[in-house]
């Protein structure tokens, strides 16, 4: 009698222990995986949740809720791309349900890892079509999807700025990283001839390169336009400061270029992206195809003035310019 008894307690034990999975199973099933993998947003997960709060925030809206229904797998690399490669096959490994890829060096890593794991991409320096990642932008055809910067729409814009700041502009010296490639060398190009704007280009092959490029600047030169890529990004306080030692306005891309003291930056509006980023992996989520959502452009983009590097290059900014400027420093 002991026997049996003991025996259908363990009957029982395990049974319980087998539904005790299942529902684990079916928990963990019920929960998908969201793999954030970032470059350049900050050295600590901490510091990238904090510059993806309006991603969060219009996740949420969508019905998507961190710690409610779908978990985040944060791996982030402030500086060295090299690591991108390895958090990509890892969040592949732990089979998240759509990767956000952040930055050029994001998507690149992360589709390298995956063709079959949905990937949003947020990428500003890259041709989706020419890396191979799309078809084309209306249907993508593959597994990425995102915003990317229309190069041929947006690089005249650079030097329309920079000719409404600068009286008589006709000599810019383009400094250019061949790393992301000549789409957007080549645009700034087309829009310069159709501007009348003679065009030289410096090379930067590596961070060695921009002591010297700046030795070989042309006499000539009234501007500087610095095309965006990943070693742009990462020197981009020491370029604002040399620019002013040569007593140069220029230009860049990124934000923290003219808070670091160069004369302006001009490029998209991070928050607006991550928020239809956060709209297309929503959609995702509810069981859509990335090869189905069209890749888009920025739909907004931010103009910062750093006014006490142009009133020290003896340069007036014109109410034009300074009623579009979405911040001034002074």
């Amino acid at each position: 009698m002991r026997r049996r008894l003991a025996a259908g307690l363990l009957l029982v034990a395990a049974l319980l222990a087998t539904i005790g999975c299942i529902e684990e199973s079916w928990g963990q099933a019920k929960t998908p995986r969201l793999g954030i993998l970032s470059f350049g947003w900050g050295a600590t997960d901490d510091a990238v949740r904090q510059r993806l709060e309006p991603f969060r925030r219009t996740l949420a809206d969508q019905g998507w809720i961190g710690s409610e229904n779908v978990s985040f797998e944060y791996r982030s690399v402030p500086s060295d791309p090299s690591q991108l490669a390895e958090f990509a096959e890892e969040l592949v490994r732990l089979n998240v349900d759509v990767i956000l890829a952040i930055d050029a060096p994001g998507a690149r890593g992360a589709y390298a890892a995956t063709e079959t794991i949905p990937i949003v991409a947020i990428d500003f320096t890259s041709d989706p079509v020419a890396e191979g990642y799309i078809e084309g932008y209306g249907r993508p055809g593959k597994n990425i999807t995102g915003v990317f910067l229309d190069a041929a729409g947006f690089a005249g814009k650079w030097l329309e700025v920079l000719k409404s700041v600068v009286p008589g502009l006709s000599r810019v010296t383009v400094l250019w990283d061949p790393g992301p490639g000549p789409v957007l060398l080549e645009a700034v190009q087309r829009a310069a001839r159709s501007l009348r704007i003679q065009v030289e280009v410096l090379e930067l092959r590596k961070p060695d390169d921009i002591d010297a490029a700046f030795s070989a600047l042309p006499e000539r030169t009234q501007a500087l336009l610095i095309l965006p890529s990943l070693m742009t990004f990462l020197e981009g306080e020491r370029l604002a400061k040399l620019a002013i030692k040569h007593r140069l306005p220029a230009m860049s891309m990124f934000r923290a270029f003219a808070e670091a003291g160069g004369a302006i930056a001009y490029g998209p509006d991070l928050a607006s992206s991550t928020e239809h980023c956060a709209g297309l992996v929503a959609r995702i989520l509810d069981g859509a195809r990335p090869i189905d959502l069209p890749v888009e452009g920025p739909s907004r983009f931010e103009l910062v003035v750093n006014l006490k590097t142009t009133r020290a290059l003896g340069l007036k900014v014109p109410g034009s310019a300074l009623v579009r400027a979405n911040e001034t420093i002074r």
